[in-house]
């Protein structure tokens, strides 16, 4: 259930101030944490829940470090780096394993999984492989031993990286049920990761597109100063966040201005919450908040509400949208990310507030509902400058709507709601 809240704010395109909405939000990972979501600022949650434990490895599908991610919070779920190199993947045994290294992902930085510890000074070094400068393929160089459970082992190995195809082996120890599998990235195009289920032998196709979402709400390891298993949010590649601590009033503190942006991926991470050990509950802290900056630049507020703990999984918060800031499509044409006034809207007049720094044709305002139905359209040329759009909200039922403005080269969607 969303609640809006208003707070008066200036626009910074020499308009007067105008009604800036807090939305309170509510995201719920179910009883006992279990299930992954992905949520965007401006468009709340993304894709479909997915079961936490659905997934064994990750394969990282933009970005140029490899990263191989493991799926540690699930019960026995355990890799270690073996001493074995990868030519003597068919004679490897468990002997010795109590003193084998165990591997997580990094906390900080999506670049970093499981599988990519180690890295040495060679800079062509990935953790399990050697780059070739030669063939541009990455060379597997290393063997693993995955834990799938308190009875289940496997061998594992990355044979190489190329083309844009990451090439695999495990088997049992012994060497029986021996799999070879071949994961593409173009199947995955413009998401993170790939994921891999080692017990059925099977991909999953499990999160939204990069762009889709900022935040995902998830168990994650980090090291405290061991690893340990926490409930908490990570943020997207391209990311940043400010945290603004001891605020008097955080409901109404908004001086992002003079804040440090940091890009780690865990800025947010678990430590907004405590446990009560009298009450039996969660804590928040109301002196704290985040300033988020998404990768196209906007600037929003978060502050936490209350959190359910273990019996629901649920997350309550605030966000509020504080700057917006113009995006390039591939055309070269730079447009503002459009805001909406007044919102909440009564009736009478919706106003579209957007600017261009060239002309910009063929661009589409489209009102839909929540579920996505367009109630209206239409397409018209920008001027280059300030451009404003209203329309009429009196048909309305009472409700949250969205516009999206479409132009060459991007989409993007704003919310508003008639009272």
């Amino acid at each position: 259930m969303k609640k809006i809240t208003t707070t008066l704010l200036s626009m910074a395109l020499g308009i007067s101030t105008f009604a800036q909405t807090e939305i309170t939000d509510t995201v719920s990972l179910s009883a006992g944490y279990a299930n992954q979501k992905w949520y965007s600022l401006a468009n709340d949650e993304q894709g479909t829940a997915q079961s936490k434990d659905n997934w064994d490895l990750g394969f990282e599908i933009t970005g140029f470090s490899a990263s191989i991610i493991a799926n540690t919070q699930k019960a026995s779920f355990m890799v270690y780096k073996t001493p074995f190199s990868i030519g003597n993947f068919n004679t490897l045994d468990t002997a010795g394993i109590a003193g084998w290294p165990t591997v997580f992902n990094s906390d900080t930085t999506w670049s970093i999984g499981a599988f990519n510890k180690g890295i040495t000074s060679d800079p062509f070094d990935l953790g399990w492989g050697i780059y070739d400068m030669g063939t541009h393929f990455v060379n597997g160089d290393s063997c693993f031993v995955i834990k799938l459970s308190a009875a289940s082992y496997k061998k594992f190995k990355i044979d190489n990286l190329g083309n844009g195809i990451y090439n695999f082996t495990y088997a049992n120890i012994d060497g029986s049920s021996l799999q070879t599998h071949a994961l593409a990235k173009a199947t995955y195009p413009n998401k993170n990761f790939g994921y891999y289920d080692l017990t059925n032998n099977t991909e999953i196709d499990r999160e939204p597109a990069t762009a889709n979402w900022d935040l995902t709400f998830v168990k994650y390891t980090t090291f405290i100063p061991s690893a340990y298993g926490v409930t908490g949010i990570l943020s997207n590649k391209g990311l940043k966040v400010a945290e603004a601590d001891n605020v008097p009033s955080v409901e109404t503190y908004n001086n992002y201005s003079g804040a440090t942006f940091n890009t780690p991926m865990n800025e947010i991470g678990y430590d907004w919450k405590s446990f009560n050990m009298s009450t039996g509950a969660y804590n928040v802290s109301h002196d704290t908040c985040y300033f988020i900056q998404t990768a196209n630049g906007d600037i929003w507020k978060l502050r936490f509400t209350g959190f359910g703990g273990s019996a629901n999984g649920d997350f309550m918060f605030g966000k509020t949208l504080l700057s917006t800031t113009g995006i390039e499509d591939v055309a070269g044409n730079t447009i503002s990310k459009f805001s909406l006034y007044p919102n909440p809207v009564s009736n009478g007049e919706l106003h579209v507030l957007f600017s261009s720094e060239k002309e910009v044709n063929d661009v589409t305002l489209t009102i839909m509902d929540i579920t996505g139905k367009i109630i209206s359209a239409q397409t018209m040329n920008l001027t280059a400058g300030f451009n404003t759009y209203s329309t009429s909200v009196d048909e309305l039922s009472s409700g949250i709507y969205m516009i999206r403005l479409s132009a060459p080269g991007f989409t993007n969607v704003q919310k508003f709601v008639k009272q």
